[in-house]
């Protein structure tokens, strides 16, 4: 009677084991990785009482870690790809040096000096046209600003470009209180400017294996 008992709870654990080894995430070895490259950008746009505003960033940090089924033919998104992003605040700029260090100092920059994404899920929306794509997703994904983080949802495009390269295109609504950020209202020479609270973040990440970058 005991050694049926084991028995039993034996094969329960090998059930376990083999349902906890089918919905585990991908590890590192069953991952394929992708590296931001040179030409991407991030832009910021934002509305003023006296006019809109536009800052601009060419640095967009992190990685794409997707499984082998993705990196076939960009379809395949269970597990969601991992990624992480990072854009530093100095790096955002306009034509406006003034500007720019009144949107540093709201933006805490001394304390928090990076803008942070990470991917937490992507669905398919528009399927890949062949291989290379381009597809439509809808991701979500925690977006710290200013240290603070926040889910937030938004459309975007994948495709695979020259070099076997993939390029990611996405854009989303954000209000600045959402994290801690009051909309800056500096005193220049034109007056009292205040800035909406309403900005769009815009942004177009281009990715590249380390062997492929190498071979450049």
């Amino acid at each position: 009677m005991f050694a049926m008992n084991i028995s039993s709870l034996s094969k329960r654990a090998a059930l376990a084991l083999l349902l906890l080894a089918s919905v585990s995430p991908l590890r590192a070895a069953d991952t394929i990785k992708y590296i931001a490259q040179p030409g991407s950008q991030v832009k910021i746009e934002g509305t003023s009482n006296i006019h809109d505003w536009t800052v601009h960033s060419q640095i967009i940090s992190g990685s794409m870690e997707v499984s082998p089924e993705f990196d076939k033919d960009l379809k395949t998104v269970t597990p969601a790809p991992k990624v992480e992003v990072s854009i530093p605040v100095r790096t955002l700029k306009s034509d406006n040096k003034k500007m720019d260090e009144v949107m540093q100092d709201h933006m805490n920059m001394k304390t928090h000096k990076d803008i942070k994404y990470q991917l937490t899920g992507l669905t398919v929306k528009s399927e890949p046209k062949g291989a290379n794509g381009p597809g439509e997703y809808t991701s979500t994904g925690d977006l710290t600003i200013n240290g603070v983080k926040k889910s937030v949802e938004m459309p975007v495009t994948i495709e695979r470009v020259e070099g076997g390269k993939l390029k990611i295109k996405g854009s989303a609504p954000v209000k600045m209180t959402d994290y801690s950020i009051k909309p800056p209202a500096p005193a220049l020479a034109m007056g009292l400017i205040k800035t909406g609270d309403d900005v769009k973040v815009t942004f177009e990440w281009v990715l590249a294996k380390p062997t492929e970058t190498a071979a450049q």
